[in-house]
């Protein structure tokens, strides 16, 4: 009967733990879909509905820059069919309201940037986007491929 007890006791003080952290790594997924999916079909209201109004996107250390919508939206603007985002492995932190995101952003058939984009969350939205990434393969199983290494 002890277990049980102790069982019911752990489960409920889980379920008080993720509501009071809010922000799940489901919506967290979500979110960052939310973004690609507008740069992938020119949404850029989309995409930027998942930035704060005054938030930063940067490709460090001195790539890219840009604060706030009124930076973003030009941005965003300037992607056109060609281009498609996608995400390949996303992880969340709710403790700390910072996640990561592997991604392939193509450009064209044979050409992509393949990185990693950490962000951190204020109020549930992309506070800080920091991305590092490589020129690849547009096809990320040929990106990762260890043939002829």
């Amino acid at each position: 009967m002890k277990y049980w007890k102790l069982l019911a006791l752990m489960t409920l003080c889980l379920a008080c733990r993720d509501q009071q952290l809010g922000f799940s790594e489901n919506d967290f997924e979500e979110m960052m879909n939310n973004v690609a999916q507008g740069w992938s079909t020119q949404n850029t209201d989309q995409a930027l509905s998942s930035f704060s109004a005054d938030a930063i996107y940067m490709e460090p250390p001195n790539i890219q820059y840009y604060r706030g919508d009124d930076q973003l939206r030009p941005y965003f603007d300037e992607l056109d069919s060609t281009y498609k985002m996608k995400f390949h492995h996303l992880w969340y932190n709710p403790l700390n309201q910072t996640g990561v995101g592997e991604y392939t952003f193509s450009y064209g058939e044979d050409t992509s940037d393949v990185g990693v984009v950490v962000v951190e969350l204020e109020e549930n939205r992309i506070k800080f986007w920091r991305e590092y990434q490589v020129k690849g393969p547009t096809n990320f199983s040929e990106f990762l491929s260890t043939d002829k290494k």
